[in-house]
């Protein structure tokens, strides 16, 4: 991954955000056009970050989804989104 000197909590969710959009847009692209070689390499490589990315983000904050692989059954007990109040 090219930079995991991330500021904060919110830097690592709109990364995880912005390649989520990247490849969901490459395959749209893909499924019309299969054969571009260029769209296919960008939308593996952005496959690759996302996984990077994300497993940085579960590390230190927890599983972003319930098909996450989990030491122990943590779901529940983290802070819900509107519990944590906004830091802005």
């Amino acid at each position: 991954m090219e930079n995991k000197n991330y500021e904060n909590r919110d830097d690592l969710l709109k990364k995880i955000m912005e390649y989520k959009f990247y490849v969901n847009d490459l395959t749209l692209y893909l499924d019309t056009h299969p054969n571009d070689r260029r769209a296919l390499t960008l939308h593996n490589e952005y496959v690759v970050k996302l996984d990077e990315v994300t497993k940085e983000f579960e590390k230190i904050y927890g599983p972003l989804t319930i098909e996450t692989v989990m030491e122990s059954w943590e779901w529940a007990q983290n802070l819900w989104p509107w519990q944590r109040g906004f830091n802005r």
